[in-house]
């Protein structure tokens, strides 16, 4: 296996990994989710260092794929402020790393792979880009304002639903109505606002992000999408609504086929434990020593046998 790294358009800093023999081979764009997570998925200063989109590199290379993976703005080596980078701005690093594949003599086919928000920004893409295929992984279908609804609905179950006085406490001062309100309110901030960040009692928030994802439909994106798509779900994942994945088949135009695995959470390694949105930072540091899980890996790996078979 070769590993390289590369220069996008001046800054996007980015690395491609591709079979140790010569060739001509179909590309996997891996688009990170959302936060300050770089090209290889960890956090500043080691902080939850989960090497997702490195080991997925690794893994779709050994599957006879090259890889591109890239540092989005404010993480790795990319300058700025990850919180000023509206959707708009994401979309114009994802579609310029795609479109650098699609330019190389060495690449037959492209297929772009989003994991969390990056499966919005993959679905954009396959709506708005000659792509070969589109890969949705721990998330699809849904946007994001829409995924956040489930996560909070997801909360308040839990926090109603704590044994003991703590469940009495929650229910008797109605933290999901109070905390709803609050969201609410957030976003009404966000909108009103016309610049990329806002303070909010003294933190930096992003409002330019917000308000693009608010304005983004999913649905009606991939309703122009014509290549294969596969989308892929754990069952112990608490920030996504697997249901929405059966509107699939009914919004694109291509083929599609989807997948909820077991015992699988949102970073795509195993767990066996409850899912609990409120115990994720407290799960991840076990979940983290663990590996990928082998069934999701099997069915991607099945998926993108296609694009080796065309070539």
């Amino acid at each position: 296996m070769i590993e390289k790294e590369i220069i996008i358009e001046k800054d996007i800093f980015a690395t491609v990994t591709c079979p140790q023999q010569a060739g001509v081979f179909p590309a996997v764009l891996l688009i990170a989710g959302s936060g300050p997570i770089d090209r290889d998925g960890n956090g500043k200063k080691g902080k939850y260092p989960t090497n997702l989109y490195k080991e997925l590199a690794v893994f779709f290379t050994e599957c006879g794929f090259m890889t591109l993976r890239y540092d989005k703005r404010g993480t790795g080596k990319r300058q700025g402020d990850w919180r000023d980078a509206g959707l708009s701005d994401l979309l114009s690093d994802a579609k310029a790393a795609a479109a650098f594949l699609q330019g190389q003599p060495n690449v037959s086919k492209v297929i772009v792979c989003g994991h969390s928000e990056g499966t919005i920004l993959a679905t954009d893409i396959a709506a708005t880009m000659a792509i070969d295929g589109c890969m949705l992984l721990s998330g699809g279908v849904d946007n994001l304002m829409e995924a956040l609804i489930h996560q909070r609905k997801q909360a308040y179950r839990e926090l109603l639903e704590m044994p003991g006085w703590k469940g009495w406490f929650n229910r008797k001062l109605k933290v999901d109505e109070i905390n709803e309100k609050k969201a609410e309110k957030l976003l009404e901030k966000m909108k009103a606002s016309n610049r990329d960040t806002i303070r909010v009692q003294g933190i930096k928030q992003p409002a330019k992000w917000f308000r693009e994802h608010a304005d983004y439909q999913t649905r009606a994106a991939l309703q122009r999408v014509t290549c294969p798509v596969f989308a892929l779900h754990g069952n112990k994942d608490p920030l996504v609504d697997s249901t929405v994945l059966e509107e699939l088949a009914g919004l694109v135009q291509g083929e599609s086929e989807y997948y909820v695995v077991e015992d699988m959470e949102h970073g795509l390694r195993e767990q066996a434990e409850p899912k609990s949105i409120l115990k994720t930072k407290t799960l991840m540091k076990t979940v983290l020593t663990r590996p990928l899980h082998e069934e999701a890996l099997q069915l991607m790996a099945g998926w993108l046998k296609r694009f080796l078979a065309e070539d």
